[in-house]
């Protein structure tokens, strides 16, 4: 199952966007990370009425910069590695309370994972 992510929050720069939201990891790690979707954000709306105005089409218009970080709880990591298009990208887990190995490919995530409370930001550019 791919990660899901939801829209909170958008900061509509002049140039550049900023979106921020939390993922939902469910189901079966892949091995090698799963799927990280961003266009599914231009089809939210945030909680202030705000949406994600930016290009999807191209993986130059998708983050040019984003992080994730796990608000209390597990010490677990995640990284996301560029795709070849916005809706192609990886988000890879390691759990930190084991040398930081990588999330076991073809298991359900930990349970750790899924009770983690994972937040996002990302800065995207603006369509003009």
């Amino acid at each position: 199952m791919s990660v899901t992510l939801t829209l909170t929050d958008v900061d509509p720069g002049t140039t550049q966007l900023y979106a921020f939201g939390t993922v939902t990891l469910s189901g079966t790690y892949p091995t090698g990370g799963d799927t990280l979707d961003w266009t599914q954000l231009a089809k939210q709306i945030a909680g202030r009425g705000q949406t994600v105005d930016s290009s999807m089409t191209d993986p130059a218009f998708g983050p040019i910069q984003a992080g994730f970080t796990v608000q209390g709880g597990t010490p677990n990591q995640y990284q996301m590695q560029q795709g070849t298009a916005a809706s192609n990208w990886k988000m890879r887990g390691y759990s930190t309370g084991s040398a930081g190995a990588e999330f076991t490919g073809g298991s359900a995530y930990p349970s750790s994972a899924t009770t983690d409370v994972i937040t996002f930001s990302a800065q995207f550019r603006r369509l003009t």
